[in-house]
């Protein structure tokens, strides 16, 4: 096995199942996941041609066509200065407006998705101070955004040509959604056509010599008008002469982007970002990671993007030959089983319940068994805190994104409460996605609301319930037999004297039998009717199939006496004899009699 300091990134390719499974292993225990089949490969940073097909005022929005039958959602503000139907005098006019200063500290904050090739300038820029010579101490006033300046139908037309990136893949019934502000990620840089600003420094790095020496490198690179750079946090200790590669590829690209988006006039998908593989050596990787390759085809695309892109790295490649399967060996395949299931156990006792709803997700921390603590403060303090850092690691491994709920065990003391907060902060720091924090409330809960930079592990692995229909939970046995015998005492009623099939689920069938005979019995009495039963497993448990056949009449059946003729039926005259049961068990030697003439009676008859 391997020493416990290591950090590995798992990369196992199948050819028989057409998949592909990403892990970066630290300290033996997973980090980051990923997975791509190859019959639905992820779309998001594709770049296509396409054209305006139509407009939506009251949505401030257009659909476009992307591909043959293909239509995706681009909203206005999402639509690049350049594809205004204006001149070219009013656009220069407005780009002057919005131009950053290279001086201004805002450009070296702007945050930086390490991994997110589709960053939203217009709203970073929406935020930004106007550039207001005239008024130099109104410096806090906001620039409003050029989309708002205009109405769309009067810069936008029918069937014009747009060059999209998808931002959003396709969700349910929801379209795939686009933007015309262009990224390229690269593995230091991310390149930012069209943008307003001039990029900047990610704000993971910290140290302030290593900003200053970034922003050196930026500023001395001669980047064209109207084209933006963002060194990533990769980048940190990078050389110029690496950063300047890095940014002369990206760039090149860009400029066969664009050749090829001139030449053609149908829509048409013209880049593909690059597949889990690359992205993942690109996103993950660094002089002190190894990568552990199980499958020969797999392993000849790390070598040659190692080699191409990665030219002067030390990064370690290898080729897993081992018989057992590589993530069982690494001990990575118990964890990932784990992502599927909705509760998470602590180290201590502790649990979390992970629910995904409509609107928000759920995440419920329970003591369990912890103990050890001098009060119940103590003990919800500890775990709360120990739940933090896996609160992290699921949210991240899962791809949960959206508004994100934690109801944490209730703390009294304010200083805890506070601890608490700062650790969840410092447990995200690291996250790719963007997060916004709130604050824990008098209740114990705390709102998250991350970016969704991958799809929901459950969205692409797991389908709806046959059984519960999504709701999780199914009917118990006892609901589902009372169910069942409540429509049969309905239908009985309307139809008597019938003869009935049930047809249900094996389990509701033994349970109709065990424990709902008597009510059976009772109902078959009360409407004269029979109930067959037959079982059928391939129906769900709480489905029944419950319908009536040949018409059966008890009544007209004659059943023999005791060794003796026939009983007759009650006629009106003798109804008050036959309604007293008493007397009528008190003389049974008279009532042999009565039969034995009665006998003889038909015999003469005959």
């Amino acid at each position: 096995m391997v020493s416990s300091d290591k950090k590995l990134l798992l990369i196992e390719s199948s050819i028989c199942s057409g998949e592909v499974r990403v892990a970066l292993s630290v300290n033996n225990k997973v980090v980051e996941f990923e997975q791509e089949f190859k019959e639905k490969k992820q779309l998001r940073g594709n770049i296509y041609v396409a054209y305006v097909k139509r407009i939506e005022p009251s949505l401030q929005a257009v659909f476009i066509e992307y591909g043959k039958n293909k239509q995706g959602f681009l909203p206005f503000a999402e639509i690049s200065l350049d594809y205004f139907n204006i001149s070219d005098t009013e656009k220069e006019t407005l780009s002057a407006n919005y131009l950053i200063e290279s001086n201004a500290e805002e450009s070296n904050d702007k945050e930086n998705n390490d991994s997110d090739a589709n960053i939203d300038f217009e709203k970073n820029n929406a935020k930004l101070p106007a550039k207001n010579s005239n008024k130099p101490d109104n410096i806090f006033a906001r620039t409003v955004p050029i989309y708002k300046k205009y109405k769309l139908q009067d810069v936008i037309s029918v069937n014009q040509k747009v060059l999209v990136q998808l931002t959003k893949e396709e969700r349910g019934n929801k379209g795939a959604s686009f933007t015309t502000y262009i990224t390229l990620v690269g593995r230091y840089c991310v390149l930012m056509p069209s943008a307003l600003s001039k990029g900047g420094i990610s704000r993971r790095i910290e140290d302030n010599n290593v900003r200053k020496q970034l922003k050196e490198i930026l500023n001395s690179l001669n980047l064209p008008k109207r084209l933006g750079l963002i060194i990533r946090t990769v980048g940190a200790d990078k050389s110029k002469k690496e950063i300047q590669q890095d940014y002369d590829y990206l760039y090149s690209l860009w400029q066969d982007i664009q050749k090829n988006a001139s030449s053609t006039n149908v829509p048409l998908l013209i880049y593909n970002e690059a597949d889990i593989i690359m992205r993942s050596i690109r996103d993950f990787c660094s002089d002190n990671v190894e990568i552990v390759v199980s499958g020969k085809e797999a392993f000849e695309s790390v070598r040659r993007y190692t080699r191409n892109v990665l030219r002067g790295s030390r990064v370690r490649s290898r080729l897993y030959r081992g018989s057992i399967p590589i993530f069982t060996y690494y001990a990575a395949e118990d964890q990932i089983a784990e992502l599927y299931s909705n509760r998470v156990k602590l180290a201590s006792g502790g649990s979390l319940i992970i629910t995904l709803t409509e609107a928000f997700v759920s995440i419920d921390v329970n003591s369990g068994k912890m103990t050890g603590e001098d009060n119940i403060e103590e003990t919800a303090y500890r775990t709360n805190m120990e739940a933090v850092s896996e609160i992290a690691r699921q949210v991240n491994l899962r791809g949960l994104s959206g508004l994100i709920v934690i109801d944490f065990i209730d703390m009294l003391r304010y200083q805890y409460c506070r601890t608490v907060e700062s650790s969840v902060r410092q447990a995200f720091k690291n996250d790719r996605a963007k997060v916004q924090f709130s604050y824990i409330n008098d209740f114990g809960l705390m709102v998250l609301s991350r970016q969704r930079i991958k799809p929901n592990i459950q969205e692409i692995n797991t389908t709806e319930c046959f059984y519960c229909n999504g709701i999780g939970r199914i009917k118990s046995s006892e609901v589902i037999a009372t169910s069942i015998l409540r429509d049969l005492q309905h239908v009985a009623n309307k139809n008597r004297d019938k003869s009935f099939d049930l047809l249900a689920n094996g389990i509701i069938i033994a349970h109709i039998f065990n424990c709902k005979r008597n009510a059976v019995t009772a109902i078959e009495s009360e409407f004269n009717i029979r109930l067959n039963v037959n079982i059928d497993n391939n129906l769900d448990i709480d489905k029944f199939v419950l319908k009536y056949g040949d018409d059966v009449h008890f009544n007209n059946y004659t059943e023999p006496l005791k060794n003796l003729g026939y009983q007759l039926k009650k006629s009106e005259n003798d109804e008050n004899m036959y309604n007293d049961e008493n007397m009528y068990s008190d003389k049974k030697v008279s009532n042999f009699w009565l039969t034995k003439w009665l006998s003889r009676f038909l015999k003469f008859k005959k």
